[in-house]
């Protein structure tokens, strides 16, 4: 049993990247099968006249889209070479969308959009562990300065430099300003000490980089995680891991009770606690409270594990047994009101009633 819980965050996190890559691989299929639904409802309904044309035109049609299916495979098989030179095959491949069993076209639609936007999202974190790992084998050469300028020119030098950074938009105005003073130099002295400044504004510029992406990503798979459990989870914020902050989440049947996860971080902990919503002036205690922690502590656990799959490890550094502290009781009009699921559903058989 256990009350309040306290844990401390960190991970794999190359692992939390790739977690975060296929879960918005999923979310955009999702979206556009949603979108795709629709669409097709309201040309079955309105445009039954189109048929003739479009039974014409299948064949073509499905040539064309076996074509893509092709392209996506040899896509994906690319990306399981680049995966099993960095050891995470097994990683890439658990991701990957099932094969269509039937030639339904439907099918085959959503499983080439699924091929496609899985390697649209894992293509660049790859690439960028990989880099980052070919630039540790030249760690040792580049930091050697008088042997890589007797080598190397300035502007060879430079040029593998920026490929480090090749996949950012756009650079700080103090590295376009170094690379343009490398670029022109000789080799000497004078370029030495500008590739060594550069060496290290790049590799803080990726550090940097990479820590809003693993603090972006780490958010992104908590709320998936949740709502995977079968949590109603409050919005999750990109800069929880950032500056910090309170998530609120529940099973639909947990009536006015619900988890506060909130995120220290500065120290990097997260304290996991019971709430009870209460109406202004109610705050008398109640023995469903102590059940609702031995609920939640039966299940947190599970949480746990699915996190930990995903690339993210909390590891408990205090707990309360359940009633040691009083469950907290919060306002509701301070809390997030969660829709219950009999009303989302209704909501969601009036709207798709409103489609045209």
């Amino acid at each position: 049993m256990s009350g309040p819980t306290t844990v401390l965050i960190n991970g794999d996190v190359f692992l939390i990247l790739l977690s975060a890559a296929a879960i918005r691989a999923a979310r955009a299929v999702i979206d556009a099968r949603q979108q795709a639904n629709a669409l097709r409802q309201y040309q079955t309904e309105q445009h039954a006249a189109l048929l003739d044309r479009l039974q014409n035109a299948l064949v073509e049609g499905r040539q064309a889209l076996q074509e893509q299916v092709s392209i996506a495979e040899q896509d994906f098989a690319q990306l399981l070479v680049l995966a099993d030179k960095i050891g995470c095959t097994a990683q890439v491949s658990a991701v990957r969308p099932t094969v269509p069993a039937s030639n339904d076209e439907q099918d085959i639609i959503g499983y080439c959009r699924s091929l496609q936007l899985l390697i649209h999202e894992m293509r660049p974190v790859l690439l960028q562990e990989s880099t980052r790992r070919a630039d540790a084998l030249f760690d040792n050469t580049d930091a050697d300065l008088q042997a890589a300028s007797a080598a190397v020119l300035p502007q060879d030098r430079l040029a593998r430099l920026l490929k480090r950074i090749a996949h950012l938009t756009q650079l700080p105005e103090h590295i376009a300003q170094l690379a343009k003073e490398l670029e022109k130099s000789l080799p000497g002295e004078r370029a030495d000490l500008l590739a060594a400044e550069l060496r290290l504004q790049i590799q803080a510029l990726l550090e940097a980089e990479k820590k809003r992406q693993v603090e972006e990503a780490q958010a992104l798979i908590l709320e998936q995680t949740l709502q995977d459990l079968g949590y109603q989870v409050e919005e999750v914020t990109h800069t929880l891991f950032v500056d910090g902050g309170v998530v609120h989440f529940r099973r639909a049947d947990w009536d006015k009770y619900m988890v506060r996860m909130r995120m220290d971080a500065r120290t990097g902990q997260a304290n996991f606690n019971v709430v009870r919503a209460v109406k202004e002036g109610e705050n008398e205690r109640s023995v469903l409270d102590h059940l609702a922690e031995d609920r939640w502590c039966s299940e947190f656990p599970t949480l746990l594990a699915a996190l930990e799959a995903r690339g993210i490890h909390m590891q408990v550094t205090r707990r309360l047994e359940a009633g040691e502290l009083p469950v907290q009781l919060v306002l509701e009009d301070k809390l997030p009101q969660f829709v219950e699921e009999e009303q989302m559903e209704n909501q969601s058989r009036l709207l798709s009633k409103k489609l045209p």
